[in-house]
């Protein structure tokens, strides 16, 4: 008998410590998802003026151009790459390399990430034709290659898209129960699809017909990788 009661002391433990959990994490999520709401609207403009901005006429100086994208010619004054690697469970090492290059235009230089192929096509001392907005540099052709880069509104309008779709799979995880744990790898690979299609509804960026047809196969992925997660667990 004392056994038995031990034992049911400590189920009650168990569920008493899952419901504070659960409760805990909706205290953080959901005042979390209103957050995401408002900074996502706040970023919204910023980002719809930038999407719709055309070429600034030629020979405006792109420190005082405001809603155009300004174009200027700079210089490539120094490369750089890093290297970072990760061992395996079989000891195996993978590497990455990274590459940069410092492009000085007027009084100012600016650090950017490249590629592989912009890295190799340039030397220090090409030319680099850029183009900003508001002071960002959001696209730059050097060595014959081309590459883009997001301006800070983008990169919080993504981020604050991306945790708010963390914390739904929290509310959801809390509201519907822990066990469901396993159901977050699926949840995650729908990251991709939900980013996608949250971005054409707001109008950014129309997706044709290959853009939907790749949303909806990963879409159809992460369904079946949680369909086959959640049947996994209530076996």
């Amino acid at each position: 008998m004392l056994r038995g009661g031990k034992s049911w002391s400590r189920r009650r433990r168990d569920v008493a410590s899952h419901v504070v959990l659960r409760v805990l994490i909706l205290a953080v999520a959901v005042p979390g998802l209103v957050l995401c709401v408002d900074r996502v609207e706040r970023n919204h403009p910023a980002v719809v003026l930038y999407k719709n901005a055309s070429l600034c006429p030629v020979g405006t100086p792109w420190e005082t151009a405001d809603d155009c994208i300004a174009r200027t010619t700079g210089e490539v004054v120094d490369m750089d790459w890093s290297e970072s690697c990760t061992t395996n469970s079989n000891g195996g090492t993978s590497c990455t390399r990274s590459y940069s290059m410092d492009v000085r235009f007027g009084e100012r230089t600016e650090s950017l990430g490249v590629g592989s192929n912009t890295f190799r096509a340039t030397d220090r001392g090409d030319p680099a034709e850029l183009r900003l907005w508001r002071g960002e540099v959001v696209r730059m052709v050097a060595g014959g290659h081309v590459e883009g880069y997001l301006t800070s509104s983008e990169w919080a309008f993504w981020g604050w898209l991306f945790l708010g779709w963390l914390l739904l799979g929290a509310s959801w995880l809390a509201l519907f129960g822990l066990w469901l744990y396993p159901l977050l790898g699926g949840w995650l690979l729908l990251t991709v699809p939900y980013l996608m299609v949250a971005y054409n509804l707001l109008g950014l960026n129309p997706m044709g017909v290959v853009g939907w047809s790749i949303t909806g196969l990963i879409t159809g992925v992460g369904v079946w990788f949680m369909g086959r997660s959640l049947a996994a667990v209530v076996v």
